[in-house]
């Protein structure tokens, strides 16, 4: 049970672990720089990873396939520095540590029903799970470096993902999609039904936001906000660009396009610049999860054309 009180910012005040650690009054000096929420996610975050690293470890008794032995390895040294860099900043922000895992599993009894491709399984779900986590953390963190050290970790562990997916297509250890497939497009490798339905939401979520973007433009008067708006803006016609022309190459059907422009005329003063930045904010977090779905359903390879993963 994790006990925390905080003030009225919902900063950190002050925090209690029942049954692990007791901090007492010097574990205050440096929580006032972090929330709540993100103490607690690197509290929950650490204790993924020593589960995760004690299942791989017992995992690698079973481990019959050379590339397989030596991908969990890999696995286990990124994992095992994002530890280490998880346990340093907790203990810069005086957030209690949990117990370590053991360090080996040594089991000598040996199961022939532990496949490789069952050993494959837990770990590529098990990095699976680890994903939309990170996106929540990412986006609930204010503070600079916990933010920047959760979108480190995002941005390694789908590099994870993806290298993990390839060499479990290559082994025929993961579950094949039905292939897309329209007279078109015949006589090319074509896309999953998943992915092809992956491009038509990112599509319609991209032409939603610029619909909204141009017409939350009219009510921004900041300079700055005004020139944040419009690198938005082309970042989402680019983004839309690329997505159109990939359906197009795979005779995909595209949805109706969002309007050029949105003009108003109705007064402006009752809508502020902050209230324009919160709706703007809020709809790139809202992206988040749809580009996590997109990414873990995708598996066009490179060489044939701009990956879904990669838009």
């Amino acid at each position: 049970m994790v006990d925390i009180y905080y003030s009225s910012k919902n900063k950190v005040k002050n925090m209690n672990i029942s049954g692990i650690i007791d901090i007492g009054k010097s574990a205050v000096r440096k929580q006032h720089e972090i929330t709540i929420i993100e103490a607690g996610n690197m509290w929950n975050k650490l204790l993924a990873r020593y589960d995760f690293t004690e299942s791989i470890l017992i995992l690698m008794n079973y481990v019959k396939d050379k590339e397989l032995r030596k991908e969990a390895q890999i696995l286990l040294k990124k994992i095992s520095r994002q530890t280490h860099q998880l346990e340093k900043v907790m203990t810069e922000y005086s957030v209690p540590l949990m117990p370590q895992p053991a360090s080996e599993f040594k089991i000598s009894e040996d199961k022939a029903s532990i496949t490789d491709r069952y050993i494959f399984g837990r770990i590529f779900y098990g990095i699976k799970r680890f994903l939309p986590v990170h996106i929540v953390a990412f986006a609930q963190s204010t503070s600079s470096q916990v933010r920047k050290m959760f979108k480190g970790f995002l941005l390694e562990e789908m590099d994870i993902y993806d290298s993990l997916q390839d060499f479990g297509l290559k082994r025929n250890w993961l579950q094949t999609q039905p292939e897309y497939k329209s007279e078109k497009n015949s006589g090319q490798e074509n896309p999953t039904v998943m992915e092809v339905a992956q491009m038509w939401v990112k599509l319609t979520a991209r032409y939603r936001t610029i619909e909204f973007t141009n017409y939350m433009a009219n009510y921004s008067t900041d300079p700055d906000l005004k020139a944040a708006i419009v690198i938005g803006q082309g970042i989402l016609k680019e983004q839309a660009s690329d997505l159109e022309k990939m359906m197009q190459k795979y005779a995909v059907p595209l949805p109706g396009k969002p309007p050029e422009a949105e003009s108003t005329a109705r007064p402006i003063d009752a809508i502020s610049d902050r209230y324009v930045y919160r709706q703007i904010f809020r709809g790139i977090q809202s992206f988040l999860p749809i580009h996590m779905v997109a990414f873990q359903e995708s598996n066009i390879p490179p060489q044939c054309g701009k990956s879904l993963r990669a838009c």
